[in-house]
């Protein structure tokens, strides 16, 4: 949608600001609406209780990853951070690329007649064809005269045997196949709008985002990501992520045009010439557009909270309800859910705790913050509540009476009611536990002791440094400082008698010397491969290991990568399908046309119909290194076997040739209809030509065969290798001449 920036911003009318969707400042709560709010923030409150254990250990993990140490340990020990190097190769790994996208449809039976067998095909298509040919051979036949009327009537048709079935078979197939072909292209177009919904992610696109969920789940146990539908027309998302557009900008200048409407802004306040630079810079501009589509948000680990009743955090499964927390500055949740916060709220800090005043307390201000920052910058906590049992989605804010937004059922339709999925890798079967432990978890004590055998050794080696005592009065102050500060290779002058045996005078004192067995992290390392299932080597331990123990330690780091690559394309494909019936419910045909192109094919029929017929999936193992190597392999296997079968068409063959070469070449450039294969063309060319060379111009026989001359073979050097043999002749009497 594109609005001028003229007389749109100056009318109400054609103001391009969306209406407030929040209660009237001028109404009361309800008292129902009220006792409602009280009891779904309650319920939060106590899943949240619930599980502060594991959001406390989750904050944990994150440091640990972050700076490889606890906060207990003082940074100026030495530290090296495995557990950070060890997410970032596990990162690398799990999600190398963007994965490719593939429509799927439901395998379903499209024919009614046709058994989709090659020979029932082609012996109807001979059927068909020789009722043509007899229905050729009737009409060249001159008509018989009826000798009772002596009109002239034609000869009868005669058709073959099984010629209706034939004809019915052959309508069958052509439908089908027309239904395929409408299926493949619209499943062509979901690919395209779902692949351009993932470059229109801001503030990161989709591949940063979705490594941003896996390096989570690899830290914290879990990562989760919650869709989302931006429209053009109503109110924005509650997410942290949304579509780059204006919409914000928007928001922002209503909230300050209704304050100066109402006389809470006056004219020498700062408000004031924020407005009127933001009026006359959207007045300069063209046009302000304001973009639509698919949002995928990723909530930090710590910012979800499950029911405590969950039995498992993929797909939710026992939850009744499942809270989601943001945190917006005052003035931001004002804008966003056009509401007056007048009435009260909880302040809070960044990192999402309650803000207590000087005395202790949690209650807002009048004026100013606890440490003296403007109310409007005061942080507050809103949650999204998603109910299942009632089938609403509740905005809530901490403190404040009523709803921000007035309960509705979610922005977009999954059929899984809440689009908000999680990505877990160490899953384990408890019943005491929801969350699974994250790699720095289960990395904590092997982090712990490498801190500890290092900092050992660094402490060893500094008391091992050599260090001499001398007598008391053996030397004046002067000269203990001038040892002391003495660097190496300098010359001191002492304050002592000339005749003095220095090596009496200072003797050195013993010290412990450093046994390198006492801080081995060999042992650390090996148990380091069998708790997270990594290769140490990659990270740098293990430098003795032998070629045997780095191919069992990689063997093992294969499969453990290789469960959880299947984890991460499950999760993918979950987001995939998802999105797809979203997108599907969401888009408009007029929008898909401008997105796609002229050839998208958008379904006429409900939602809920297509999205049981077709649905985006991942192709497994895309999202990871490709093995190259081994496709091309494979395919350069199987390509001589498939040239042979007659029915596969060559531009199949092109396609997935250049899809294991992972090329993007596009090759309906190169295809012309009608045109035949290259070889053909040369083998028509060469039957076309004369065969002999004399006739082929003036320098044509010059392309005749030439005899073998000389012999054949490298010339041997003892002597030729195929000896031209003797010539033998016989006389007229059929005897031997000799010679």
């Amino acid at each position: 949608m594109v609005f001028t920036t003229d007389s749109d911003i100056q009318t109400d009318d054609n103001l391009p600001l969306e209406q407030p969707q929040g209660e009237a400042d001028e109404t009361e709560v309800k008292e129902s609406d009220a006792a409602l709010v009280k009891k779904i923030i309650a319920e939060i409150k106590s899943d949240k209780r619930h599980f502060e254990k594991v959001f406390k250990r989750m904050t944990r993990d994150m440091h640990l990853a972050t700076h490889g140490r606890e906060t207990s340990w003082d940074e100026k020990k030495y530290t090296t951070n495995i557990i950070g190097q060890h997410v970032k190769q596990k990162t690398a790994t799990l999600y190398a690329k963007n994965p490719r996208m593939k429509a799927v449809r439901r395998e379903t039976l499209d024919f009614q007649i046709w058994d989709e067998s090659e020979q029932s095909l082609k012996i109807a298509m001979q059927t068909i064809e020789m009722a043509m040919q007899m229905q050729q051979q009737a009409a060249m036949q001159p008509p018989a005269i009826d000798n009772a009327t002596g009109e002239l009537v034609p000869p009868e048709l005669e058709l073959p045997p099984g010629f209706e079935q034939a004809q019915a078979l052959i309508a069958d197939f052509q439908q089908g196949m027309a239904r395929r072909t409408q299926m493949k292209k619209f499943g062509k177009t979901l690919e395209l709008l779902f692949s351009q919904a993932m470059k229109d992610q801001k503030p990161l696109d989709f591949k940063a985002l979705m490594k941003q969920v896996v390096r989570r789940a690899c830290t914290t146990g879990v990562g989760y990501v919650e869709l989302g539908f931006q429209r053009e027309t109503g109110p924005r998302p509650g997410m942290a992520e949304k579509l780059a557009d204006h919409r914000a900008r928007i928001d922002h200048l209503r909230k300050l045009m209704e304050d100066a409407a109402e006389g809470e802004i006056e004219a020498g306040d700062a408000e004031i010439a924020e407005l009127e630079k933001s009026m006359a810079s959207l007045q300069a501009e063209p046009e302000i557009v304001l973009r639509e589509g698919l949002i995928v948000d990723q909530p930090q680990s710590t910012k979800v909270i499950p029911d405590r009743l969950t039995k498992s955090l993929v797909g939710f499964v026992g939850a009744r309800h499942l809270t989601i927390e943001y945190i917006y500055t005052k003035q931001e949740a004002e804008e966003l859910f056009q509401v007056d916060l007048k009435r009260g709220c909880t302040p809070y800090v960044v990192n999402g705790k309650k803000e207590a005043a000087d005395d202790g307390s949690t209650e807002t201000q009048s004026d100013v913050t606890s440490d003296g920052r403007p109310l409007k910058d005061e942080l507050v906590c809103v949650w999204k509540y998603y109910d299942k049992l009632s089938g609403l989605v509740y905005f809530v804010m901490d403190g404040y009476p009523g709803f921000l937004r007035e309960p509705d059922a979610p922005d977009v339709f999954v059929s899984d009611f809440w689009p908000v999925y999680a990505l877990t890798f160490n899953a384990v079967e408890s019943e005491d536990e929801l969350f699974p432990p994250s790699d720095a978890t289960l990395l904590l004590d092997q982090q712990r002791e490498y801190n500890r055998s290092r900092q050992g050794k660094r402490e060893h080696r500094q008391a091992a440094r050599p260090r001499w005592t001398y007598a008391n009065g053996a030397f004046d102050e002067e000269d203990v400082k001038q040892l002391q500060s003495a660097e190496p290779f300098d010359t001191i002058g002492l304050n002592i008698d000339p005749q003095s045996d220095i090596n009496k005078m200072l003797q050195s004192v013993p010290v412990p010397g450093v046994d390198p067995n006492l801080y081995d992290v060999n042992e650390i390392w090996a148990d380091f491969q069998i708790v997270a299932g990594g290769k140490a080597g990659t990270i740098g331990g293990m430098a003795k290991a032998t070629a045997t123990a780095n191919a069992i330690a990689a063997d093992g780091a294969n499969t453990a990568d290789g469960s959880s690559v299947d984890d991460l394309d499950t999760f993918l494909s979950m987001i995939a399908r998802a999105g797809s019936q979203i997108l599907m419910r969401e888009m408009s045909f007029e929008q898909v046309m401008e997105l796609v192109g002229p050839g998208a094919v958008w379904p006429e029929q409900s939602a809920a119909e297509i999205a049981d017929e077709i649905y985006l999936d991942i192709e497994a193992g895309s999202s990871g290194k490709p093995n190259q190597a081994v496709e091309i392999n494979n395919w350069r296997e199987m390509l001589p076997f498939l040239i042979q079968l007659g029915s596969i068409p060559s531009e199949w063959l092109a396609r997935e040739s250049l899809r294991r070469l992972d090329d993007k070449m596009d090759l309906t450039e190169a295809i012309q209809a009608g045109l035949p294969a290259i070889v053909a063309q040369n083998r028509a060319a060469q039957a076309g030509a004369t065969d002999d060379p004399n006739a082929q111009g003036a320098e044509g026989g010059d392309n005749a065969p030439k005899g073998q001359q000389g012999n054949s073979g490298s010339s041997a050097p003892m002597g030729d290798n195929n000896p031209t043999p003797p010539v033998v002749r016989y006389g007229t009497n059929g005897k031997r001449v000799a010679g």
